[in-house]
């Protein structure tokens, strides 16, 4: 993200609760000066728990009910790193994340909420479905409902809570599982449900009439009920009571009170008897200055609250608030909660019962009034307006891929405390490199070996600069491996923003250590290379590869007949504009991200075993572009098979919604010349993607027709599931056009 103010402070969000989506969508609307804020989520797409049991029983969508973290925090200018958190050093003010390094902060919030509570309960872990967090509990969902749908037998659930979440969720996956049954024409009374709780009766903290309104709601959907019953254990086939009474069940799903995860009894945070963290009534951590807490983690040392989405949807603006005043110096205000809340428990059908202090009511107008309050809450998380603040590239903006200017070298003390953390493995051929630093670095090459060199440099494509190092890497070593080279070594090209040197330091860290874990997996040893301070984040590389002269692939070596394969899908470059004008979805842009990490040298040695004459990696100029080199330097054409592109997901759908790439005008304008193509071929809907610029894309190759399934099926078994055979080299020229555009009739 460009910013002409230099980073002072880092605002980091643990998790992407309910109190923390307010504080994003706040900083988004008023920025705060000098902050740079950082959310740090294991979830790109955040359940909202007053719709989650409506989503179970099948009357919402998935993205209806989930706030995209991602797109929220790209709307905000904020960095998402999309990673799960294992510890936190509050001395040292630092995040220590799964596989990366750690983040460091100025101001610290944590809005992770709970776990259900397996205290007491033997092998819950391996044989209960606990009910969060919730994207673990949707995958092992599907599994439990494939078992139910494919096999036409009895089929018991036991659910173990008696709360409100229990009885909800009970009644919600009944309603959804008895629908599905129907609909393939089974019987929905094979199923079975109960409840089991030690408590004296279901919804224990909510009035007699809300408990005697679920009990006949529980008992018309003819669920058993087992009350004051604590369950001891759990196996494959059952639970075991601790009276020693055991149920039959074939699955079995926690709902029980909620827990904190235990990573944070090691952090030093004050916590209470249950594992949350201690704040004060200003939501401060009661033993941490700069840290605070929100949403089920926290407990507040002065009233003890359930654990509830309401109290964590009203913290949310005092939280926001809290962090500007103590961002500046000034004394943080108490957050005080409403004496009473209004719960709206619904039953599975549209039907819903709402809990307010001695006040019990029921009805369908309760769940339209549920149904109400909740999409109002969450449109203000989804229908995002176009900010002035955000920094968006657009096709119409001649300098959006342009490089901020350059800035004076990044300080050596940085420097030398970044490159002196690597972890680099020895290679005995580099004379000189980063362990003797001098003013050049000194390679010995093999003998009889041909020196490969490329060089690729661009701006941050994204916030997580751990990420942009990787990604970057994973681009820079294609070019070595469309020409069939052996990547060996690399000399870094780093602008950093402007600021502090604190903050320069910990970026590099980050940068580096990621561009690292992508070159050592290539075999690949950093031996040196330039720093620089500037507007915004660059990074690029000079790749040193070798290669024997017999195995060197070039462009010009397509014969007529070969068959072209493309080892990725494309899509990336509108992808990558659409989540800059935050347009893209949470689950594009992870599959966007997932295939930028795949490194192509599998798929190089794939390529040469099944005998590529001519090999060229898609990027910049999109895969007309790139082709037609490839052609131009055979003396060829090709045949291009429009229906057989492979895509990402979301590219054809930020595309018609009229968003693309910042060089893709100029790559129409290069690329149409090339082709031969009818109305039909140009009304496509993948016709656009042939000038989508690719960022770490796939290799495209030339492969003799006898070896071309193969090595497709090769491909496959290797992971790049999407490589396809698209096309095929022509021996004619078509009247000066290169390659004629097929669609499928």
């Amino acid at each position: 993200m460009k910013s002409d103010i230099p980073i002072e402070r880092d605002l980091v969000l643990v998790g992407g609760g309910h109190a923390h989506v307010a504080v994003i969508k706040g900083v988004a609307m008023h920025p705060i000066p000098g902050v740079r804020l950082t959310v740090i989520s294991r979830d790109a797409n955040t359940p909202y728990s007053g719709m989650l049991p409506g989503f179970l029983a099948g009357h919402y969508r998935y993205d209806e009910c989930h706030v995209d973290l991602q797109r929220l925090c790209r709307f905000a200018g904020a960095r998402f790193f999309h990673t799960e958190v294992t510890d936190i050093a509050p001395d040292a003010r630092q995040i220590v994340c799964a596989g990366r390094p750690p983040v460091s902060y100025d101001l610290l919030s944590i809005d992770i909420g709970s776990t259900p509570s397996r205290f007491g309960i033997a092998d819950a872990e391996h044989h209960a479905i606990a009910i969060k967090p919730v994207d673990e509990f949707l995958r092992r969902l599907a599994d439990l409902e494939t078992a139910v749908l494919t096999h036409d037998k009895e089929f018991r659930i036991i659910i173990i809570g008696g709360g409100a979440g229990g009885t909800e969720l009970c009644l919600s996956l009944r309603h959804r599982l008895r629908t599905h049954i129907a609909a393939r024409g089974g019987n929905p009374d094979r199923l079975h449900f109960s409840i089991v709780s030690n408590s004296a009766s279901l919804l224990p903290n909510h009035a007699p009439g809300v408990y005697r309104r679920m009990q006949q709601a529980v008992a018309d959907a003819g669920v058993t009920v087992h009350l004051m019953r604590r369950v001891a254990s759990l196996d494959a086939t059952g639970i075991m009571l601790s009276d020693n009474a055991r149920l039959v069940c074939d699955a079995a799903i926690l709902t029980t009170h909620a827990a904190a995860p235990a990573w944070l009894a090691h952090t030093g945070l004050a916590l209470d008897a249950r594992g949350f963290i201690q704040v004060r009534d200003t939501l401060a951590s009661v033993s941490h200055d700069g840290v605070f807490a929100a949403g089920d983690i926290a407990a507040m040392q002065s009233r003890k609250l359930e654990k509830s989405g309401v109290y964590a949807v009203r913290q949310g603006p005092v939280l926001l608030k809290n962090l500007r005043l103590v961002g500046q110096g000034k004394a943080p205000v108490p957050y005080r909660p409403q004496a009473r809340t209004l719960a709206l428990i619904s039953t599975g059908e549209k039907y819903a019962i709402a809990s307010y202090g001695p006040v019990a009511l029921a009805g369908e107008w309760v769940w339209r009034l549920k149904d109400r309050i909740d999409r109002r809450w969450m449109r203000k998380y989804q229908q995002l307006p176009e900010t002035p603040g955000m920094v968006i590239a657009q096709a119409s903006d001649p300098n959006a891929m342009q490089c901020g200017g350059c800035g004076a070298k990044v300080p050596e003390d940085i420097l030398r405390q970044t490159l002196a953390s690597l972890k680099q493995a020895a290679m005995p051929d580099i004379v000189t490199g980063l362990d003797a630093p001098d003013d050049a670095a000194v390679i010995a090459p093999p003998e009889n070996r041909l020196l490969v060199q490329t060089v690729d440099q661009f701006r941050s494509f994204v916030d997580d600069p751990y990420l942009f190092g990787r990604i970057t890497a994973n681009h820079c070593l294609n070019d070595i491996y469309a020409m069939g080279a052996v990547p060996h070594s690399a000399l870094a090209m780093v602008t950093l923003p402007f600021g502090p040197e604190q903050k320069l330091q910990q970026d590099m860290q980050q940068l580096m250590e990621g561009a690292v874990v992508t070159l050592g997996a290539a075999g690949v040893c950093l031996i040196g290379g330039h720093t620089a301070q500037g507007a915004e984040m660059m990074l690029g590389f000079t790749i040193n590869g070798y290669a024997e002269n017999a195995d060197l692939l070039r462009k010009g070596g397509a014969q007529s007949g070969d068959v072209l394969i493309l080892t990725k899908p494309l899509g990336t470059g509108a992808l990558l504009a659409a989540d800059m004008r935050a347009r893209a979805s949470a689950g594009w842009i992870k599959a966007a991200t997932a295939m930028m990490l795949q490194s192509n040298g599998p798929a190089m040695d794939c390529l040469g075993v099944h005998g590529a004459t001519a090999c060229t990696d898609v990027s910049g100029f999109g895969l007309a572009g790139h082709l037609g080199e490839m052609l131009r330097a055979s003396n060829l054409s090709a045949s291009l098979d429009l229906d057989g592109l492979p895509v990402l997901p979301g590219a054809r759908e930020v595309m018609t919604a009229g968003i693309f790439s910042s060089l893709h005008p100029a790559n129409v304008r290069t690329g149409e010349a090339l082709l031969q193509a009818d109305d039909a071929a140009r009304a496509h809907p993948n016709y656009a993607l042939l000038f989508d610029p690719q960022t770490a894309g796939g290799l495209l190759a030339c492969v003799p027709r006898t070896m071309a399934q193969a090595c497709v099926s090769a491909l496959h078994m290797l992971g790049y599931a999407q490589a396809t055979a698209i096309g095929e080299i022509r021996p004619d020229m078509m009247d000066g056009r290169l390659i004629d555009l097929a669609v499928r009739r």
